[in-house]
């Protein structure tokens, strides 16, 4: 029988564990693991299994949205401005803050201005940079809970909901 590892046909092969994985290898290979006695052969994959199947009931249990958080988080209607007041603090032009946190200046020229959001990657690179505070806490707007059972919302229910 052949070694699990390098492949070579020798005599005797033992059982180690090498990355998590048990493995019938030879006895140069066998310096690369962990001696496994008395370890079932499919411990280390039943240890996968329990986990991958814990992630996926974790993932598929259903979410309340009206049990979300009392506050999440925006881009600043401002972020343009603040931008630019730090970027001015700092003393930088704007080529000079493209270089520094790697980015287009036609980027940061957009972002200043307000034509273009900056993505989330680039949020946290200017906030870091230019030590400012371009998220903020927005409170969340509670909806009515409608029962589980009822019809769905109609344009006539919406209507009547809006003239009380």
């Amino acid at each position: 029988m052949p070694c699990e590892l390098c492949g070579n046909e020798k005599g005797k092969l033992t059982t180690v564990q090498i990355e998590g994985t048990l493995l019938r290898v030879c006895e140069d290979c066998a310096k690369f693991g962990d001696t496994a006695r008395g370890a079932s052969k499919d411990a280390p994959n039943k240890i996968i299994i329990q986990s991958r199947l814990e992630n996926r009931e974790r993932r598929m249990k259903t979410k309340d949205v009206y049990q979300a958080a009392e506050e999440v988080s925006e881009l600043a209607e401002d972020y343009g401005e603040r931008i630019r007041k730090g970027r001015e603090a700092k003393g930088w032009k704007q080529e000079e803050m493209a270089s520094i946190i790697s980015e287009r200046l036609s980027v940061i020229q957009n972002v200043e201005r307000g034509h273009s959001k900056p993505d989330d990657n680039l949020i946290k690179r200017l906030e870091k940079a230019l030590g400012i505070v371009l998220m903020e806490k927005v409170p969340l707007i509670k909806t009515e809970k409608r029962a589980v059972n009822s019809r769905s919302m109609t344009l006539e229910d919406f209507i009547r909901t809006g003239k009380k």
